[in-house]
């Protein structure tokens, strides 16, 4: 029966040949142990056929051989050739004791070496196998490398690549830690900006509603002014008050109305009847003033033939209210026979004796004009005393009214001209 000797092992798994690990062989001659054989079997795809690891030839469950060994003995259950060398290099029973006794050292330390090799290999797996924490990993690889780098002379390469593993793990770790908290972190700044975004919104809104709110009491505001105008439109329409009739804001000054310098339109000539009234008309113009009361009637007085002190009073109303500035003029008569010349400078009293007065009814009432400030007064009236109307007056006027005198200036000059037409022969 075949023997061992000691620290024999399988070359796959790197474990020790033993009662409970023994070898086998496969067709292609090389010796694994068989759990060796067996996990690569199981591994192998259905589509594959197993392979040697070393030689890569095929092989399958049914061609795997058990080899066994006699582990009673010492394990050198053989005849050793030992005498023949001891005789052919002398070397006497001492020296090979002491040479075994340093083999068999040797060999127990490999053998607890190996033993701790195993161990850290089923707690790495172990680890690999269930959900550790970060402790446990990292107190792991930490044996591990210190162990690795115990042990320069004898190190199997399932440790180091256990050791790269546990390795690989922690980093994974340590990077998904790092972008965890930088998630959360970025979370968190996105939260607080939504926040304030919101908070800036709720601000606006507010705002917003305010105005609308300000703008809604401001068109109230606008339509009741509105009402408010169109009732004292209203209103004034019915008092007959025109807009330019309100008072102004700025004193109004307005110039006295000058004479007129064109004559009648009813008179197409001069003739002496036309330049008396003319003359009577420029000798009885006053200016008048805008007042708020009604129109007065106009006077004249004309003084009679029989007696030069005597003068008749005389009211004549006008057909309808004139405004204060405007003047009525008489059309002149049919022209007459020139009369003998009179001296200059003669008066031309009226040949009528009686006096008429008459009233007209009072006008409507005019809403009062708001009273002006600032107006200037009336210029002063002068009175012409040109050569063409005094010849008139010498021509028409007879020789036995030449020292009358001349009509007063605040008559009508319209009533004297025309109780003068009254007296003229025909």
């Amino acid at each position: 029966m075949l023997t061992l000797a000691h620290g024999c092992s399988c070359d796959v798994c790197a474990e020790e040949y033993g009662p409970h690990r023994l070898p086998h062989s496969i067709p292609c001659g090389h010796v694994l142990c068989a759990s060796c054989c067996t996990s690569i079997v199981e591994k192998t795809s259905s589509r594959l056929a197993p392979a040697c690891p070393f030689c890569r030839e095929h092989f399958n469950g049914d061609s795997i051989r058990l080899i066994r060994m006699d582990f009673t003995t010492s394990g050198w259950s053989t005849p050793r050739r030992m005498p023949t060398i001891e005789t052919s290099y002398g070397i006497n029973s001492e020296v090979l004791a002491r040479r075994t006794e340093r083999l068999l050292s040797t060999t127990d330390g490999l053998s607890r070496t190996r033993l701790e090799a195993r161990r850290l290999e089923d707690k790495v797996a172990k680890v690999a196998a269930k959900k550790c924490s970060v402790e446990e990993v990292s107190a792991l690889h930490k044996e591990l490398e210190d162990w690795l780098l115990a042990e320069r002379d004898d190190q199997t390469p399932s440790l180091y690549l256990s050791a790269a593993l546990l390795r690989a793990i922690l980093m994974n770790h340590m990077a998904h830690s790092e972008a965890s908290k930088n998630a959360k972190n970025s979370e968190n700044h996105y939260k607080n900006k939504i926040a304030d975004i919101e908070h800036s919104n709720d601000k606006l809104e507010s705002e917003l509603r305010r105005q609308r709110l300000q703008y809604t009491q401001k068109s109230q505001e606008c339509q009741l002014l509105r009402a408010e105008i169109s009732q004292l439109k209203g209103l004034a329409s019915r008092l007959g008050v025109q807009p330019s009739q309100f008072p102004q804001t700025t004193p109004i000054v307005e110039e006295p109305p000058s004479p007129p310098t064109s004559p009648s339109p009813y008179s197409t000539q001069q003739t002496p009847v036309s330049r008396f009234h003319s003359r009577s008309a420029s000798m009885s113009a006053r200016p008048s003033t805008p007042a708020a009361t009604p129109i007065a009637p106009s006077r004249s007085h004309t003084p009679g033939v029989s007696s030069a002190s005597q003068s008749a009073r005389s009211h004549t109303p006008s057909p309808r209210a004139p405004p204060p500035s405007s003047r009525s003029y008489t059309p002149a008569p049919m022209p007459s026979p020139p009369v003998a010349h009179v001296p200059r400078y003669s008066a031309t009293p009226a040949p009528m004796h009686h006096s008429m007065r008459s009233y007209t009814p009072a006008a409507p009432l005019i809403p009062p004009k708001p009273r002006r400030l600032s107006q200037s007064s009336p210029g002063i009236m002068h009175r012409t005393m040109s050569e063409e109307k005094a010849d008139a007056h010498e021509r028409w006027l007879p020789p036995n009214l030449t020292n009358l005198s001349p009509p007063s200036r605040g008559f009508s000059s319209a009533a004297h001209a025309a109780s003068r037409l009254r007296d003229l022969p025909m």
